[in-house]
């Protein structure tokens, strides 16, 4: 623990001197790459960020969200950011020595329902056929705000989201929820379904998908981590400044019809982030808690010191000192969101 925190201390250090010319420990990186890739690394690499900072990000192919997480655990990957939330806190919770050091997809799922069901609210699900897993925080995190029992719905369990779809259109269930990826799918289909409600909007800022690394590869190599939060959030501020263009960047890359990527990449409730979002971290392990979706002694897991913001406030700060001039707009927003929902 000394050890990782004098590589910290070196690490502000360099951010605050302003000093340009960091290596990176590692320059190979091994990413577990799920079908719908990850956008923030694509544009990181397409733009040349990565290769300034001299790394390589290797994506290795884990679509199964058990396989990616398991390969992490095993130090088979040094990244994986397409498995949510809860999956990796459960993880963590049985045993797995990750950290997470920043994010992937901060918003994007969305409750799909019949054309014309509509919504007053989270309690429309009760007494109803959701199809969603029970542990899905920010339906279940909601539906206890409101004063109902997590059991006051009928939970539908599917193997993929395009099958809990499926079972809407079908009729046999009520709800679904859903993601990102089947937005043009959906968008396709408005006279038959609607989506009544997004995420954000019942759990704000809840941090869809954490990026997570091993404990021991974030205390070794603190720098090359800073590094890559570095090259992600300069892809995010490609991604929000020229949208049109990193659709054309991520279709070709996914090999996919860019009107497909376009439906979600430029709606407005899918927000991929670097941040690490820690409160909505802890949020979700409280949730978790409460449900019975993590063991009871868990309760005495010390979950804030696997979650390390300092990695990424040191990239955020030195690029507001390197490049805040080329889009102040950004910076600064990007500075007040890690205030808000960090500290």
């Amino acid at each position: 623990m000394k050890k990782f925190a004098l590589s910290l201390l070196l690490v502000l250090a360099f951010a605050a001197c302003g000093m340009a010319a960091e290596k990176p420990e590692v320059t190979s990186v091994r990413w577990a790459r799920a079908n719908s890739g990850n956008v923030l690394v694509t544009l990181a690499k397409e733009n040349g960020y990565l290769k300034e900072v001299g790394i390589d990000i290797i994506e290795m192919p884990l679509n199964s969200t058990h396989d990616a997480l398991t390969a992490l655990s095993t130090k088979q990957v040094d990244v994986t950011s397409n498995n949510g939330t809860n999956n990796p806190l459960q993880f963590m919770a049985s045993g797995s020595d990750f950290t997470m050091v920043g994010g992937y997809m901060l918003k994007g799922m969305y409750i799909v329902a019949k054309k014309g069901t509509g919504w007053k609210g989270i309690g429309d699900l009760v007494g109803k056929r959701v199809a969603a897993p029970k542990s899905q925080t920010w339906i279940t995190g909601p539906l206890m705000d409101a004063g109902y029992n997590i059991d006051d719905v009928t939970w539908l369990t599917y193997s993929t989201n395009s099958d809990r779809l499926a079972a809407v259109i079908a009729g046999e269930a009520d709800y679904a929820s859903l993601s990102g990826d089947l937005l043009f799918r959906v968008g396709n289909m408005k006279d038959e379904l609607e989506i009544v409600a997004w995420a954000d909007d019942l759990m704000p800022n809840y941090g869809c998908c954490r990026m997570n690394m091993h404990t021991d590869f974030v205390r070794a190599n603190p720098i090359t981590v800073k590094l890559i939060l570095k090259c992600l959030i300069r892809a995010e501020q490609f991604l929000r400044s020229r949208p049109d263009e990193s659709v054309k960047i991520l279709a070709k890359e996914l090999n996919a019809e860019e009107a497909f990527v376009a439906a979600y990449l430029k709606n407005p409730n899918y927000t991929p982030s670097a941040d690490p979002v820690k409160h909505s971290i802890k949020a979700t392990w409280d949730i978790m808690m409460k449900t019975g979706f993590l063991a009871p002694e868990a309760k005495d897991y010390d979950l804030d010191a696997h979650i390390n913001i300092d990695l990424y406030k040191a990239a955020l700060d030195e690029l507001i000192a390197e490049r805040r001039d080329e889009d102040p707009a950004f910076y600064d927003e990007r500075l007040e969101f890690f205030r808000a929902n960090n500290l």
